[in-house]
């Protein structure tokens, strides 16, 4: 399942726009992860791995200007965020940020920029394209306007303490995950691998995919068929609804469409309760990730089979996705929730 939102996110940095027939509206459609990871996760490994294979720009940056850029004699100077355009935006260890720089993660996401005050005044407006966006530079602030999703990562337990990573955590598809000795030795023996099919990520950005009445009419019912964040958390489901319409369109136009129909819903209904769990701070595994996947009417041996784990160890992933209402079982066999 990291894998498949992985990818996710990236094919939604290549769609320009949702419609959303149903209110008349658009919405943004990139979809950003947030990941709590343990220490020794190989976070940053991931991550060059997906810079290396041109999918993800890994930003090392800490300060705005840093991230941003800058202007100089009249010229724009980009940062690193500026190499992001229709391409996923990975920042590790978001809580050692400047405060500024935290603040800029917030516009970025939810406006889809990211600006600067600068230390002197721009006599005139300066425009500078890159791809995927472009600079404006004018009285005294440098903006970026730039298309991208993000995967922000931390192995702090004190983000909820910071107001501008909390209202982060809250914009994002939260993943926290755990590691056990187990998979720490697996880890250190097989090292940190993505695998992520790169055949239906599109080269070309798409301008606009449409969100039917009907089809969200659909989502919104099953949404209200079951729930695991407390009712009155309405804001929340508000964020998680625009999450799953972005997960239906990644789906629509992985299988080279431009209307999201009621298999692309079925696709992004797997990733509910999940995103659920996520915001309610429940802790999984990778391994236990890697199960949910392929829990597609599978049994338990098959299951230790085609993951590399004694049936035993199995039992033990299977029982927590159980409880978490993440799984059904059927006589022996699993199944995903939708």
């Amino acid at each position: 399942m990291l894998e498949k939102l992985i990818k996710s996110a990236i094919i939604s940095s290549r769609i320009i726009k949702i419609y959303d027939e149903k209110l008349d509206r658009t919405v943004r459609p990139t979809l950003n992860i947030f990941i709590r990871k343990p220490f020794g996760f190989g976070f940053s490994t991931m991550a060059k791995e997906l810079e290396e294979k041109r999918l993800a720009n890994y930003v090392n940056d800490f300060t705005v200007a840093g991230i941003i850029g800058t202007v100089r004699q009249g010229r724009i100077y980009t940062g690193s965020l500026a190499n992001s355009g229709y391409r996923l935006t990975i920042f590790d260890e978001v809580m050692t940020l400047e405060n500024k720089a935290k603040k800029l993660l917030n516009e970025l996401t939810e406006q889809g920029t990211a600006t600067r005050s600068l230390q002197g005044y721009v006599e005139k407006r300066i425009e500078k394209a890159v791809t995927g966006g472009k600079y404006i530079a004018e009285e005294g602030k440098l903006t970026l306007q730039i298309h991208t999703s993000c995967i922000f990562g931390t192995a702090s337990e004190q983000i909820l303490q910071d107001t501008d990573i909390k209202m982060l955590f809250s914009r994002c598809f939260c993943l926290n995950l755990t590691m056990d000795k187990e998979e720490a030795i697996k880890l250190k023996k097989e090292g940190r691998k993505i695998r992520v099919d790169t055949r239906r990520i599109p080269e070309e950005p798409i301008d606009k995919v449409v969100l039917p009445e009907d089809v969200n009419n659909l989502l919104l019912e099953k949404m209200e068929e079951s729930s695991l964040v407390p009712e009155t958390e309405g804001g929340y489901y508000t964020r998680c609804h625009d999450d799953l319409i972005r997960l239906s369109a990644v789906h629509c136009v992985a299988r080279n469409d431009k209307e999201i129909n009621e298999k692309d819903v079925k696709f992004a209904l797997q990733f509910y309760n999940l995103h659920q769990i996520g915001y309610l701070g429940t802790q999984l595994s990778e391994v236990a990730l890697k199960i949910l996947e392929i829990c597609n009417g599978k049994t338990a041996k098959e299951i230790a089979e085609k993951v590399g784990l004694k049936k035993s160890q199995v039992y033990k992933y299977l029982n927590t996705l159980l409880n978490l209402n993440l799984i059904g079982k059927v006589g022996d066999r699993y199944t995903k929730r939708i």
